[in-house]
């Protein structure tokens, strides 16, 4: 009798679980459709725009990325969204006014962590080249008028029309030449998506997708995949491959960008480097640039006293003749030799710039004592060469750039600066500029250089700014709080945890993934938080326990699922399916019979997972 009581038990389990699975589960042939496009690469703990974001997302299991393309000063199709390198890279300047030889000399990934040191701004072409290896789709949008044919050709270079959505300014061009080919992808806001508008595009053939930006909700996501769209471009792809329940689509390895450009081969003998400083001093801006270039690599006992004496150079108002007497024809072509000379003001700042790569003391002091008669442009290249170099002996002087000086620029440049020297001395000025500066730009840096220096004395402004709720502007600044508290250790995790009760929407977010990127770590206080007050800090610690994976929190999770909130319930479920285990199949069993439908639905797929 106890036996057919206990199968007829097993039996209604599993017809519950059936039940559950059929109602709630995205269809089969749907999933197999829908297409996760991760913007920009895994931004959830990665550098945007980067082959270490786009390994990630494929790890994940996304079905294809969406970039930014831009081009350079010498006509280069690069990966860059702003306008700028400066957001999103240790160096500065227009991408338009840069050539890529410089660009990739800049690290693209250091600012969000350590393991990202070293990456590169990379070439669209080469990126092409992984989407093909890989077998993935590319949203291409072009942000610069001008550069869709040249786009067009690369595309074509690679035979990958068919594996690219248009975006951008490319779009355009598309909608205007019916000769070119691939399926049009056709973007519909959330809440505008009904099957009458999926319909109408489908049998236009077209392609239809829907953006679901800074937003790491399940329920939201889930809702915009059941409704029949091709294409979901999230920030959070781990969360829209988790709903869909993907693998890995392939083994990735890493592909070594193509490094074109200048490679220095030059021995350093007086004739060559006086041949440098003459290229330095005169002809192209270009070629003057260049030619600093290559005088940094050289032997730095050769490199250094011509750099320095350079850094003074100003432009002859007349050249003299040795003798008393010339002709009028020579006369005019020493003024037309002299008018190729460059302005002294480009000439000192390819010479700083240069003093910087040689990374040497010796130029720290000659550096700072132009700083103070310095134009704008001067001043932030004399800065970043203070930044590569790296010595201390720069703080001072940039402590009191970032605290007194008028632009934003220029202190958004001393608080990175800062940043890379890593000296405790600056600590303070750093969190003072973080608390008082007007800019949301400087914010921001400052906000990046004390996750660098890791001192919890800057744990209370750094929490203060993720917490600020100043709209777009402030986005950049929180972001990179978020994962400055990530980089201090105890004091940061524990200003992490207790965000997530704030009652904004978006520090939750920011703050719940910046813990799954400190990962194990962070587990006894997200424990400790699932009894928390605030129903936002048992639900968000239930979602990152989840995500981290440690089975530690199992137990934690399974008094959770009593929780009086079924939305921290239904989190709690979800969790335990990702962890898995025979605890957490005991716990979930209990689950099933919850009076609130949707919590048992996740009691279901969270079941349903461990199985699989």
């Amino acid at each position: 009798m106890k036996l057919i009581n206990k199968l007829s038990c097993i039996i209604s389990i599993t017809i519950l679980v059936l039940i559950i699975h059929l109602r709630t589960t995205i269809p089969a042939e749907l999933s197999e459709n829908i297409m996760v496009i991760a913007r920009h690469g895994s931004l959830e703990n990665a550098p945007e725009n980067t082959f270490a974001a786009f390994e990630q997302a494929l790890d994940k299991g996304v079905d294809g990325l969406e970039v930014d393309v831009r081009i350079t000063k010498d006509d280069k199709l690069i990966l860059m969204q702003d306008d700028t390198i400066d957001r999103t890279t240790d160096g500065k300047g227009y991408v338009n006014k840069l050539l890529y030889d410089e660009i990739r000399l800049y690290d693209a990934g250091a600012w969000k962590g350590e393991e990202f040191t070293g990456e590169i701004v990379p070439l669209l072409s080469d990126v092409l080249q992984f989407a093909k290896e890989r077998n993935i789709i590319i949203i291409l949008n072009v942000k610069e008028h001008g550069i869709e044919l040249k786009t067009l050709a690369l595309i074509e270079k690679f035979d990958m029309i068919n594996q690219i959505y248009f975006g951008g300014r490319l779009d355009n061009v598309r909608s205007k030449d019916i000769g070119i080919k691939g399926t049009q992808l056709v973007f519909i806001p959330p809440n505008e998506l009904t099957n009458e508008v999926i319909d109408f595009f489908h049998k236009r053939h077209k392609h239809v997708g829907t953006s679901l930006f800074n937003t790491d909700d399940r329920d939201k996501i889930k809702e915009g995949m059941v409704k029949g769209v091709d294409v979901i471009l999230t920030d959070y792809p781990s969360v829209a491959i988790d709903i869909l329940h993907y693998r890995t689509k392939s083994e990735t390895e890493n592909i070594e960008p193509r490094k074109e450009g200048l490679e220095p081969n030059i021995e350093g003998n007086t004739g060559q480097i006086e041949g440098l400083i003459d290229a330095i001093a005169q002809g192209s801006p270009d070629g003057s640039r260049m030619a600093a270039f290559v005088l940094s690599t050289l032997p730095q006992e050769i490199s250094i006293p011509p750099l320095i004496k350079l850094l003074t150079y100003k432009k002859p108002i007349k050249r003299f003749s040795p003798y008393k007497k010339i002709m009028s024809v020579i006369k005019r072509e020493e003024k037309e030799d002299n008018d190729n000379l460059l302005s002294a003001s480009l000439v000192q700042r390819n010479t700083a710039w240069a003093m910087g790569l040689t990374r040497n003391r010796s130029a720290v002091v000659p550096l700072i004592t132009h700083l103070e008669d310095a134009d704008s442009e001067l001043k932030r290249e004399i800065i970043l060469a203070l930044k590569m170099i790296g010595d201390k002996q720069a703080v001072p002087a940039l402590k009191e750039i970032l605290l007194k000086n008028k632009d934003p620029y220029i202190r958004y440049d001393a608080a990175r600066a800062l940043g890379s020297i890593n000296n405790t001395d600056s600590v303070f000025s750093l969190i003072d500029a973080l608390k008082n500066d007007n800019n949301w730009m400087v914010k921001a840096a400052c906000a990046t250089a004390l996750g660098m220096t890791g001192n919890k004395s800057a744990v209370n402004a750094l929490k203060s700014t993720l917490n600020i709720d100043a709209g777009y502007e402030a986005s950049w600044a929180r972001d990179r709080a978020a994962w400055a508290l990530a980089r201090i250790g105890e004091g940061g995790t524990e200003a992490l945890v207790s965000s997530l009760g704030s009652s904004g929407q978006s520090t939750r977010r920011r703050a719940s993934w910046a813990l799954i990127g400190i990962g194990d770590p962070a587990v006894p206080y997200l424990i400790s938080r699932l009894r928390d007050v605030s129903k936002f800090a048992r639900k968000r610690s239930a979602m990152v326990l989840g995500w981290i994976g440690n089975k530690e929190a199992v137990v934690p999770l399974s008094w959770a699922l009593e929780d009086k909130d079924p939305e921290v319930r239904k989190m709690a479920a979800w969790a335990l399916g990702r962890i898995g285990g025979t605890k957490a199949i005991t716990a979930l069993k209990q689950a099933l019979g919850d009076q609130n439908e949707e919590v048992a639905a996740y009691a279901g797929e969270a079941m349903q997972r461990i199985k699989l």
